[in-house]
């Protein structure tokens, strides 16, 4: 079951704080949840004021996740595949970011880390904000592990440091993505557009309790289904599409 068409955002004067250049990159491993949260994020940075460069391996979710992006219609952010982080002449091209973010376990391509080392060294710069993005948790480690640097100890980056981000559900977490105006638009939702939504996708509607699943192959799903049976009322399960 695929989205609908998300409309690019307006963006909004600059914050004041710094803006800052991002490179974010992403490896589309399975069911495109890795790509969804990284987009949504360059989505919210750039809305912010910031300029954000998504480097992708697999852009073919895009297309229908953010009609446009590909193209170039959101506005402060590009998508480049993730080749072209190889390529010494179009690394030339582009100015320096201040700020690098490897999601979720996906090492950045050495070229890249080389071509922007040597700047670096020659322009004095400092190096940038290195962020290593991992999955969110519920587990009490990511706690103990949000914000721990990690010294980088070879390569052509040796002495800078990446830094951890875990999302979580507590305070001493990084917290979950939450655009602004989001609390507004669901206070302020309408249940008639549930309806439309759900005539535009063609499924039928008898006040059944909607569960959206999205899961694995390897997921106990059966187990699941049995306790659905279960209930005293009738629940109409959306099935995501990949795995």
């Amino acid at each position: 079951m695929q989205a609908d068409s998300i409309t690019a955002p307006t963006l909004e004067p600059a914050a004041p704080y710094p803006v800052w250049t991002w490179d974010i990159f992403c490896r589309v491993i399975d069911n495109f949840g890795d790509v969804g949260v990284c987009w949504r994020l360059c989505v919210d940075l750039a809305a912010r004021g910031h300029t954000v460069r998504l480097w992708l391996d697999d852009p073919q979710a895009l297309p229908w996740m953010a009609p446009g992006a590909l193209e170039g219609i959101w506005p402060g952010v590009a998508v480049h595949p993730w080749s072209e982080a190889s390529e010494p002449a179009a690394l030339a091209a582009l100015a320096p970011a201040q700020v690098w973010v490897e999601s979720f376990g996906c090492d950045l391509p050495t070229e890249f880390v080389a071509a922007h080392a040597r700047a670096q060294a020659a322009s004095g710069q400092a190096p940038p904000t290195w962020i290593n993005l991992e999955y969110l948790s519920a587990e009490s480690f990511v706690e103990r592990c949000h914000g721990l640097p990690s010294p980088v100890m070879s390569g052509p980056a040796k002495g800078w440091s990446k830094h951890f981000f875990y999302p979580g559900f507590t305070p001493r977490t990084g917290g979950l993505l939450r655009e602004p105006g989001l609390l507004q638009q669901r206070s302020a939702f309408d249940p008639a557009a549930r309806r439309q939504w759900l005539q535009r996708h063609g499924i039928a509607d008898h006040g059944e309790v909607l569960v959206s699943l999205f899961c694995y192959a390897s997921a106990p799903a059966e187990l699941l289904l049995a306790q659905l049976r279960a209930l005293s009322v009738p629940v109409h399960l959306l099935v995501t599409a990949g795995q």
